[in-house]
């Protein structure tokens, strides 16, 4: 198992406004995206997708009072696993009450600009399925966070993958 981890240090994390609850293991993992525009030139520029991640940070911390980023990881177009969360944390990510069940890791992709995931964002989140399986007691299921709760979450393009069993680009 591979795994090309962005570990919060590196790209400039600020650390959680509270403890983190302690989640032993899940089902498996529920795939999400950014639900807005993600700039489609961070398919050319890594340190894009470090500042959208920063974004997305300061959004859940300061805009919803969350304690940290409410993802697990975050998978960029550079075959990259941004550390969220990380694993044995409870993520926010799935809804109320559904969080214990999975982990949640981010595609950045979104609903409008960049909303077809690349197969270097299906890799990675994959890499990050794969990672939480060995190392955070994640279970076989890869669901969208629709599932099970009312949302456009992970958008179509990611949903169809999901639904055809998030296959590792070029096995399917």
């Amino acid at each position: 198992m591979a795994i090309d981890l962005v570990l919060r240090r590196d790209w400039n994390a600020r650390p959680p406004h509270g403890d983190y609850t302690q989640l032993d293991s899940t089902k498996g993992v529920k795939v999400h995206y950014t639900g807005g525009r993600v700039d489609p030139g961070i398919v050319s520029d890594h340190d894009g997708c470090a500042a959208l991640v920063r974004s997305i940070q300061a959004d859940h911390m300061d805009g919803n009072g969350w304690i940290d980023i409410a993802y697990t990881y975050v998978a960029c177009p550079h075959r990259k696993v941004f550390e969220g969360r990380g694993p044995h944390r409870l993520p926010a990510a799935n809804g109320a009450g559904l969080n214990t069940g999975h982990y949640a890791v981010l595609g950045l992709v979104g609903n409008a600009g960049l909303v077809q995931p690349t197969d270097e964002i299906l890799h990675a989140i994959l890499d990050a399925v794969e990672y939480l399986r060995d190392k955070g007691g994640a279970g076989k299921e890869i669901k969208g966070h629709r599932d099970g709760y009312d949302t456009d979450c992970p958008g179509e393009p990611l949903y169809a993958w999901v639904r055809r069993g998030a296959p590792r680009p070029g096995t399917a």
